[in-house]
């Protein structure tokens, strides 16, 4: 009951901090914009985002801090442990920004796999007759992926002004993916200058296409050695668990001084094996 009391009186009060905040700020457009931009700026940083990509940056980065801030007090008064409640704050400052960079990652290969098809369907289309913005509606119609929802976009942004070059340099900045940017240097050369586009295409799809292929294969050869780094960094704390199980006196490890020293010099040495052994088998084409 206390607990409960507690943790009522620690939300009010941080609702009433924010209301005071908000007044003042209000009061205060110059430091607004200054929190704003700083705010701003932490979002891109953590999310590794692009100007185009930052609209809703300030808004995560201010959700964000609430998260961490609201979840640590809450561990703290329910466990009433400071150091659960930093462990906690912690992985929920660490998790939706490596959870978004998974998303993002893996939207990106999907476009990256989808690309060469694509600029082969478009090609198709283009040797048979059809015009440019044909051949994207029929692409975005039949293409039920993330590339099909960015054509999509861009025909959009064209229906309502924008023209084709600002659209496609737009979607360049979205998907952020270095091979699309030969993909806007052809089709904007091409409705520049004009010229048989279906053939420039064509040979770029084949080379994506080749690309993908040695990017496979490579990622075949070093599945060994990323399997690797990823055992022999969780085989010492699983092998720590053991420990603490069979032999009492590795609780000293977790209760005095010299243990948490010792534990944060073995967390660092493994997170910079892990990472060195990342480094070893990221080849790069």
């Amino acid at each position: 009951m206390n607990a409960i009391v507690l943790l009522g009186a620690v939300v009010c009060g941080m609702g009433f901090i924010s209301l005071c905040a908000l007044h003042f700020f209000k009061r205060s457009p110059e430091l607004m914009g200054r929190l704003s931009t700083r705010l701003q700026f932490r979002g891109r940083k953590m999310l590794n985002l692009s100007e185009f990509q930052a609209q809703h940056a300030l808004a995560f980065a201010s959700s964000h801090v609430a998260l961490v801030a609201v979840g640590g007090v809450l561990v703290w008064l329910v466990s009433s442990s400071v150091v659960a409640a930093l462990a906690v704050a912690a992985l929920l400052y660490i998790l939706p920004a490596r959870w978004f960079a998974w998303q993002r990652e893996r939207r990106r290969r999907q476009i990256e796999s989808e690309l060469p098809d694509a600029l082969l369907f478009i090609a198709s289309a283009l040797r048979a007759g059809s015009a440019l913005s044909v051949a994207l509606q029929v692409l975005v119609r039949d293409q039920t992926g993330p590339l099909g929802q960015e054509f999509g976009t861009v025909l959009k942004e064209q229906r309502l002004g924008v023209t084709f070059d600002d659209a496609i340099q737009k979607m360049a900045q979205r998907i952020q993916i270095q091979d699309f940017v030969l993909v806007v240097v052809a089709l904007r050369v091409s409705k520049e200058v004009g010229g048989n586009l279906s053939e420039p295409l064509q040979i770029l799809a084949e080379t994506l296409r080749r690309k993908a292929i040695l990017e496979g294969r490579i990622k075949a050869l070093t599945a060994q050695g990323r399997i690797q780094g990823i055992v022999m960094t969780l085989f010492p704390v699983f092998l720590a668990g053991v420990l603490y199980f069979m032999q009492p006196s590795m609780s000293l490890m977790f209760t005095t001084t010299i243990g948490w020293v010792v534990l944060v010099g073995i967390g660092i040495m493994l997170f910079l094996g892990y990472m060195m052994i990342r480094k070893i088998v990221a080849i790069d084409i």
